[in-house]
C-alpha cells in the first residue's frame, strides 16, 4: 500500500502526516519534540503513525513512496543563537564593516513601532561574524561585471589560512557586484576547497544574486551560520531512514512554499519553513472548499502565525527580517507573535502580560509534570475544562490540573486576582486571544483587507481551541478547522509541489527595454527550469510564472506584482506598471498613490512549478444529510464571555461524519487539539470532513 508521507517539527511537538494514496485516507501523530536530537522525536511519531496502520515503522517507511520534511531545525539556531557554525566571511577590500553597520537599522530591523520608540532598549543582534573573523580580499568588479582588478589568490590562501586558525568552520564569500559576474568569487571557492576541503562555503551570487550590498552578505552570512547543522542534520536523518526501509530520497521543504531534494536546497530557505507548510495546506484547502480568500491561523507551542490566502493565492515577502538579520530570501509572507500554547502568563506590576517567553517541549507546561512550573497559556485551557486530562493526545500524556492550579495561583491568581484561580485562567485566555485578534488586524486591516470578507482556518495543536475567541473579535463568520489541523503543517508537507524560482536585479535602461526585458525573463526561466531539470523534474507540466519588485522613485520599500498571464496589453514594463499601481492602491489607498513618480522595477524572478506527481485521492464535495449529532458526554466548562460554568456537549471528533451537526456550546476532541463551539455558533461536518463553525446573529 503507497503512502505519503510529511513531517513538521515544531518547537513542542513534531508532527506526522501520512496519507494512504490509493484511497486518500489521512492518519496523523503527534510525539514531543525532542530537542537534544530532534531525530528521536521524529522517529517516536513515525512509530505512532505506523500503529494507526498496524504497522511497523520500517514497513511503512517501505511503502512510503514520497517523504517530504519542514524543519525547525535552522529556525532554532536563529532564534537561540545556539548550534551554529563559526562563520569568517571574505569580502572586497573596504567592504568589511557593511556587516556591522547593517545599514543604520540594524538596532530597530523586525521590532516593533513601541520597540523603536524606546530607542535606548534597542541593540544590535549578537554578532555572528566578529570582525576578527573578517578577511578582506583585493579584488574589484564593477556593476556591469567588468573586472576592475584581477584577484590575488596567494592573498585569498593567506586570508583563508588565518580564518582557520582563528577557528572558522564555515566561510560566507560576498564580494562586490559578484551577482553581476561571479568569476572571483567561484576563484575564493576553490582557494576553500583546496586548503580546507571539508569546510563549508556559502557564495553570494548563489544565495541571493541581487543589488544590495549589505542584505546580500547579511543572507550570506546566514546560510553558513545555519548551513553545516542542517547538512549534517539531514544527512544522519537520511542515514537512518535508509536503514529503517525508506527508498526514496528526502524532500526537504522551503520556507518559499515547495519542496527540493537536499542537494538543491539552501539551508537559509529552510528558515521557517513549518509555517510555510501550513500555507501550502490551506491553498490547498482553499482550492478544495472552493473558499479563495482565507485567513489561515497558526497556533503551535510557542507562536501565533498568520497568513493569507488570496483569490487562491499566498504571497512571499521579497525579503523577510530574522531576529534582526535582513535576508533577500523569499519566504511565504507570514506574521506572528509569541502567542501559543506554551506562552508564559506572568504579572508585570499589576498588569497580566502573556509571551514572548514559551515553556516550549522543554520543561513545558506546568500540567505536563515534565518540570516546568510557570503558567501557560495551556495551563489555563486545562483549568477551564476545553482540554480533558485523561485524553490528552489520546491518553498517552495525562495532564496535571494540580500543577496547572499551582501555577497559576502563585504566578498570576495571588498577585493579580485575589487568588481566584479560574479567573486568573480565563484573564489568561481573554488576554491571549486578544493578543492574537490584534496579528490578525495587522496581516489583514493594515494591508487593505476586511477580515469579514474572509474564512478563518484555525490549525495547529492550540489554534481550535482558541479560534472562536480571536475570531469573534474580528468579525469573522465562519472558521474552517481542517481535518488534520493539528498536523497541518506536515499535511502541507504532504502535497506540496517542487519549486525553484530564480531572479536578477534590473537597471533603469533593462527595464524600459521590453525586449530587453522579455530576454530576461526567458533565460531566468531556462535558469529555473535547469535547476528542477537537475532534480529530474523539468517535463512538460512545468508551470511558469513571473513577477517584478516594483516601488516609487525614492520609496524604501518594495512591493511584488505578479505579471498577470491574462493581460497582453502595451510592453511589459506598462502591464508591471498597471499591477503595481493596482497593488499599491489595495495596500495603502488612493490617497497614499503618487501620480507624479515613476514606478520603477527594481528585481524581476521567476517562479518555476514542478506539480507534486503523487495524486492524492480529493473528496468530492456532495450533498450531505444534515443530522445532529449526539454528544459522547459532558461537561462542565468555563466560558469566559458567559462568566460562568456550563454544562457543554462533548464529542469525539473521529466519529463525526459529513453533514453532522454539533450545537454549541459543545468541545470536540481530537488527538491533538480540542475544537472550542461557543453557544452562540454551531459546526457542521463537510464532505472532506473538516468541521465548519458558524456564529449566530447572537454573535454580532
Amino acid at each position: 500500500m503507497p503512502y505519503v508521507l510529511g513531517v513538521d517539527i515544531g518547537g513542542t511537538f513534531t508532527d506526522v502526516c501520512v496519507v494512504d494514496v490509493h484511497s486518500g485516507q489521512e492518519f496523523v501523530a503527534k510525539a514531543p519534540t525532542t530537542p537534544d536530537d530532534l531525530i528521536e522525536g521524529l522517529f517516536e511519531g513515525l512509530r505512532l503513525a505506523a500503529e494507526q496502520l498496524d504497522l511497523t515503522t520500517e514497513a511503512m517507511l517501505a511503502e512510503t513512496v514520497r517523504f517530504s520534511h519542514a524543519t525547525t531545525q535552522t529556525t532554532n539556531v536563529m532564534f537561540t543563537w545556539t548550534g551554529g557554525s563559526v562563520v569568517g566571511l571574505l569580502t572586497t577590500r573596504g567592504f568589511a564593516d557593511e556587516l556591522l553597520i547593517m545599514r543604520a537599522r540594524g538596532r530597530v530591523a523586525g521590532k516593533s513601532l513601541t520597540e523603536r520608540r524606546h530607542l535606548r532598549a534597542t541593540d544590535k543582534p549578537p554578532q555572528i561574524v566578529p570582525r576578527e573573523r573578517m578577511g578582506e580580499v583585493a579584488e574589484r568588479v564593477d556593476r556591469h561585471g567588468r573586472v576592475v582588478e584581477e584577484i590575488d589568490t596567494g592573498a585569498v590562501r593567506r586570508t583563508v589560512e588565518d580564518l582557520l586558525a582563528n577557528g572558522v568552520e564555515a566561510f560566507a564569500v560576498s564580494l562586490l557586484w559578484s551577482h553581476q559576474n561571479p568569476v572571483h568569487e567561484l576563484a575564493v571557492r576553490d582557494v576553500i576547497h583546496e586548503v580546507a576541503p571539508h569546510a563549508h562555503a556559502s557564495l553570494s551570487h548563489q544565495i541571493a544574486p541581487i543589488t544590495g550590498e549589505y542584505e546580500r552578505a547579511s543572507t550570506t552570512v546566514v546560510n553558513a551560520y545555519v548551513g553545516p547543522t542542517l547538512e549534517r542534520y539531514l544527512q544522519r536523518l537520511e542515514q537512518q531512514l535508509k536503514n529503517r526501509g525508506l527508498r526514496v530520497p528526502i524532500l526537504v521543504f522551503q520556507a518559499g512554499g515547495g519542496v527540493n531534494d537536499v542537494r538543491s536546497t539552501l539551508p537559509v530557505s529552510t528558515i521557517e519553513s513549518g509555517p510555510a507548510a501550513g500555507m501550502v495546506a490551506v491553498r490547498k484547502l482553499s482550492v478544495a472548499a472552493g473558499r479563495p480568500n482565507i485567513i489561515a491561523t497558526d497556533v503551535g507551542g510557542t507562536t501565533f502565525k498568520v497568513g493569507l490566502v488570496i483569490n487562491g493565492r499566498w504571497t512571499v515577502a521579497p525579503e523577510t527580517i530574522i531576529n534582526q538579520y535582513t535576508l533577500l530570501s523569499p519566504m511565504i509572507d507570514i506574521v506572528s507573535i509569541g502567542a501559543g500554547g506554551g506562552s508564559i502568563a506572568w504579572a508585570d506590576s499589576g498588569r497580566l502580560r502573556i509571551g514572548p517567553m514559551s515553556a516550549g517541549a522543554s520543561p513545558g507546561p506546568a500540567c505536563y509534570g515534565w518540570g516546568g512550573q510557570r503558567p501557560t497559556v495551556t495551563d489555563a485551557d486545562v483549568l477551564l475544562g476545553y482540554l480533558a486530562p485523561e485524553r490528552f493526545l489520546d491518553g498517552r500524556l495525562r495532564l496535571r490540573t494540580d500543577l496547572a492550579t499551582e501555577a497559576v495561583k502563585r504566578h498570576v491568581a495571588d498577585p493579580l486576582f485575589g487568588g481566584d484561580v479560574i479567573a486568573a485562567a480565563a484573564g489568561i485566555r481573554q488576554v491571549v486571544d486578544a493578543h492574537m485578534s490584534d496579528l490578525v488586524r495587522k496581516a489583514t486591516i493594515e494591508r487593505g483587507y476586511d477580515p469579514r470578507e474572509f474564512v478563518l482556518a484555525a490549525y495547529g495543536g492550540a489554534g481550535p481551541v482558541h479560534a472562536a475567541g480571536y475570531a469573534r473579535n474580528l468579525g469573522v463568520r465562519e472558521i474552517v478547522v481542517p481535518l488534520s489541523a493539528t498536523a497541518y503543517s506536515a499535511f502541507g508537507a504532504v502535497v506540496s509541489d517542487t519549486i525553484q524560482s530564480a531572479q536578477r536585479s534590473v537597471s533603469h535602461d533593462l527595464s524600459e527595454d521590453d525586449e530587453a526585458l522579455e530576454g530576461a525573463y526567458r533565460e531566468l526561466e531556462a535558469r529555473a527550469r535547469r535547476a528542477l531539470d537537475a532534480q529530474g523534474l523539468d517535463g512538460p507540466g512545468v508551470q511558469l510564472s513571473r513577477w517584478a519588485d516594483m516601488r516609487y522613485e525614492r520609496q524604501l520599500h518594495d512591493v511584488r506584482v505578479g505579471l498577470p498571464d491574462g493581460d497582453h496589453e502595451g510592453s511589459i514594463s506598462a502591464r508591471l506598471a498597471r499591477a503595481f499601481d493596482a497593488r499599491y492602491r489595495l495596500l495603502y489607498g488612493d490617497a497614499a498613490r503618487l501620480g507624479s513618480a515613476r514606478a520603477v522595477v527594481l528585481r524581476i524572478g521567476v517562479d518555476a512549478v514542478a506539480p507534486n506527481e503523487i495524486a492524492l485521492l480529493d473528496v468530492v464535495p456532495g450533498p450531505a444529510a444534515r443530522r445532529a449529532v449526539e454528544p459522547a458526554s459532558r461537561r462542565d466548562v468555563y466560558w469566559p464571555e458567559e462568566r460562568r460554568w456550563l454544562p457543554t456537549a462533548v464529542h469525539i471528533g473521529s466519529s463525526l461524519r459529513p453533514g453532522g451537526l454539533v450545537e454549541g456550546p459543545a468541545i470536540v476532541e481530537q488527538p491533538g487539539t480540542s475544537i472550542v463551539i461557543p453557544a452562540d455558533a454551531r459546526g457542521q461536518v463537510d464532505p472532506a470532513r473538516n468541521l465548519i463553525i458558524s456564529f449566530s446573529p447572537l454573535g454580532d
